[in-house]
């Protein structure tokens, strides 16, 4: 087969593919098609043995640090810590909208850096429609705060490699340590991400309340939310009678079985009709529904155990150990404590785990390693390898562009894929260099990638959401905003990262 005749094949089974996973018909998985790319690929000789191996060691580790992530989220959701914190939020507001907004935009920044982009639009995002729905804020309101919290999640994912698992790809790649990735990546991240949050700020500022009333309003005043795997024989939670201390929990009392009626033969003729009755007197208010009281020694357990994990990605990096193995000690350790609090279902969340994502991102990384056995990524990089060569402006500048034109065309993951097999086909990155240019290509591919709704998952998992709760927002109604926010905090973040390779 001709160069020709391999450029068209390789290109058109990855746009075919690309395409099949942005449009999910029938709704099929987006791993359906990557993986049915992926063996068209394989068929035609574009990919081998020695790449399927590669991709599968690549894809394991980020697969599997991304799976024991939710699994741990999802054990801190069974404790109650996301309804305390949505609790914390209404409080710490004291009735100002403003306020809210930064705190929204806050805890999503948090879910982000302590869990991962998908994990913080997963679990984020349900509490933050709960919250705008209670306050009744009107639509433009609402939409400050939700996609306020969905851009914020992934603009907070480039400073650590771990909060994103094409990061986590790139990363094994190119041969980037976690500890090299936060050491370069960190400060234009960061001012982007701030640029990020104030452009949100300015754009939104006019349409957010200047009061809301929390009061009897907040997400946990109404009691709590089903959790999404409920553990089938946990004890329900109900109010505690007066007296109880607040850690009590108490079952309700089991329903009192009522006798059969008797045989018409026996019952008691009917009385005389009653003379008209004094009004009786109004029945006193309903007790208030008391909220949801988390389990705090378990939340704040939990809670210790996803913090060490991530101090435990920066150690294991030190000594070359895989991160899906903390990880997953991690997901083991609240697992077996879950056992005897028994808060969620621990097969069902097992179930129910991203598991398909490890088969999406394996076919993806194939496609893209079927382009770079085509030529095209070698083409990439004899066209920029010399520019990147003979201009330091450039070196961070080339490759994030790219990274954020196919990112934001295609998707994120096989845009930081692409880019990260181009630097490796230049030849004569290394060091400082190399650590530069892929700064670019992360930076380009998570934040460059948000100006459209298709650049990452995590953006259209967002509209995926808001169309169960029945929030319609249009791609135009997220692109008007986008417009403004992502092109200028991300040519800042380019900025500050030409300032950090020459200081560095």
């Amino acid at each position: 087969m001709t160069a020709v005749a391999l450029w068209v094949l390789a290109l058109g089974v990855f746009l075919v593919t690309v395409v099949l996973v942005l449009w999910r018909p029938g709704n099929i998985h987006e791993a359906t098609p990557a993986l049915l790319g992926a063996f068209v690929m394989l068929l035609a000789g574009l990919i081998d043995r020695h790449d399927v191996l590669q991709v599968l060691v690549v894809v394991w580790n980020s697969a599997m640090t991304i799976i024991s992530t939710f699994i741990m989220a999802s054990v801190l959701e069974g404790a109650g810590f996301f309804d305390w914190v949505t609790g914390r939020l209404i409080q710490r507001a004291r009735g100002s909208g403003h306020r809210l907004f930064h705190l929204v935009l806050a805890f999503s920044t948090c879910l982000t850096l302590f869990l991962n982009n998908d994990g913080s639009i997963l679990l984020g995002t349900p509490v933050v429609i709960g919250l705008v729905s209670r306050l009744r804020l009107p639509r433009r309101a609402a939409l400050a705060f939700l996609l306020g919290a969905c851009l914020v999640a992934s603009a907070a994912s480039p400073p650590i490699g771990v909060s994103n698992m094409a990061n986590l790809e790139a990363m094994s790649l190119v041969g980037i340590t976690l500890l090299q990735h936060l050491r370069v990546v960190v400060v234009p991240a960061m001012v982007g991400l701030a640029a990020v949050w104030g452009l949100l700020y300015a754009v939104f500022w006019r349409s957010l309340p200047e009061q809301v009333d929390a009061a009897g309003k907040s997400p946990v005043s109404g009691g709590r939310p089903p959790l999404l795997f409920p553990h089938p024989h946990a004890p329900r939670l109900v109010a505690p009678p007066p007296g109880a201390l607040p850690h009590e929990r108490f079952r309700p009392p089991l329903p009192t079985r009522q006798p059969p009626p008797p045989p018409p033969s026996l019952l008691p003729p009917p009385a005389p009709p009653a003379l008209p009755a004094s009004p009786a007197p109004p029945a006193p208010p309903a007790p208030e529904r008391l909220p949801f009281e988390p389990d705090f020694p378990f939340m704040w357990f939990a809670v210790g155990v996803v913090i060490l994990v991530r101090a435990g990605f920066f150690a294991a990096s030190l000594f070359g150990v895989p991160t899906y193995l903390v990880a997953m000690a991690g997901a083991l350790v609240l697992l077996v404590a879950n056992a005897r609090r028994r808060l969620v279902d621990t097969r069902e969340t097992l179930k129910k785990a991203p598991w398909p994502i490890l088969a999406f991102a394996f076919g993806m990384d194939l496609l893209v390693f079927g382009l770079r056995n085509a030529g095209i990524t070698v083409l990439l990089a004899h066209k920029i390898g010399p520019v990147i060569h003979g201009s330091a402006l450039a070196l961070g500048f080339l490759p994030g562009l790219l990274a954020a034109v196919i990112s934001s065309l295609l998707n994120n993951h096989p845009g930081l894929i692409t880019g990260a097999l181009m630097l490796l086909d230049m030849g004569g990155l290394a060091g400082h260099t190399l650590h530069i240019a892929y700064s670019g290509v992360v930076l380009g591919s998570d934040l460059g990638a948000l100006f459209t709704p298709i650049g990452t998952l995590a953006s259209l998992m967002w509209f995926h959401i808001l169309r169960q709760h029945g929030r319609q927002y249009s791609w135009w109604d997220y692109v008007k905003i986008t417009l403004v926010v992502i092109p200028l905090s991300f040519l800042l973040t380019l900025c500050v990262l030409f300032g950090v390779s020459l200081l560095s």
